[in-house]
């Protein structure tokens, strides 16, 4: 069972690190200032939009 759920982890475990790896930049942002995070933002989505329509066009 536990193979299992650490076999399903892994799959997406790539996804899971880039995602807290921009939420972490984003996190950082917003402690320097406040526009800095709206900027960190903007560019986290874009980066996630982006790769997101990348790995749709390989299928």
């Amino acid at each position: 069972m536990i193979k299992k759920f650490f076999r399903s982890i892994w799959k997406y475990f790539d996804i899971i690190c880039f995602l807290s790896a921009i939420l972490f930049a984003i996190w950082g942002c917003f402690l320097l200032n406040f526009a800095v995070g709206i900027f960190g933002i903007a560019v986290g989505l874009t980066l996630v939009g982006y790769l997101s329509e990348k790995i749709a066009s390989l299928q």
